[in-house]
């Protein structure tokens, strides 16, 4: 078992959706439904979901991004040195490597309950940026400071064998943030947001 991060094409400023962020009670309804849920044959949705369904397309998926699990790894590559000098929650989810690698903002005002995470978004400017913070990522300069070892000992999410070859997890990092770049730019390009859940 283990928490996967998926990503969800969305524009924030739409009705519907800053409505279900305004109210925590309409999110858990449209939560289950499409489109953030699956349809089950013909059932009626709620009024909700059918508003969300004009602003935000049906054959829009959940897609995992940052290789699913390795989202925390992916913020440990973009500043090793940073994320070793964070030693508390707050703070890392203040750092520009957290809310580029898990969104910008939280996507409603209340935060995570021991049932579910929290979910979080970025918008087009903040996508954008992130992108552009990837794509001249002086890959040298992180790699010298890149360490499954360290990883490790900081408790870094799924860093579980400091064995681990270094070159080999930093290759495969640096990919999927490369790929994340490209959805980034992509979004952006479209002037559209992305949501971010971890389930």
């Amino acid at each position: 078992m283990g928490l996967d991060m998926s990503c969800l094409i969305v524009p924030l400023d739409a009705e519907p959706v800053r409505a279900i962020r305004a109210d925590m009670a309409l999110f858990s309804t449209a939560e289950e439904y499409p489109p953030f849920g699956p349809r089950f044959g013909d059932e009626v949705l709620p009024d909700i979901s059918y508003q969300l369904l004009e602003v935000v397309s049906a054959q829009c998926r959940w897609t995992e991004v940052l290789g699913g699990r390795s989202f925390a790894k992916a913020e440990y590559l973009l500043n090793p040195a940073s994320y070793r000098a964070i030693h508390t929650w707050e703070k890392r989810e203040r750092s520009p490597a957290y809310r580029m690698t898990r969104g910008d903002e939280p996507f409603a005002r209340e935060g995570v309950t021991l049932e579910r995470c929290s979910w979080r978004c970025s918008r087009s400017a903040s996508l954008k940026r992130t992108a552009h913070t990837i794509d001249a990522l002086d890959v040298a300069a992180v790699r010298r400071e890149f360490s499954v070892a360290d990883m490790c000992e900081q408790g870094v999410y799924k860093a579980d064998h400091p064995d681990e070859d270094d070159e080999e997890n930093f290759t495969e990092i640096l990919g999927y943030l490369r790929d994340f770049a490209n959805l980034c730019h992509q979004v952006s390009g479209q002037g559209l947001d992305l949501v971010f859940r971890l389930d």
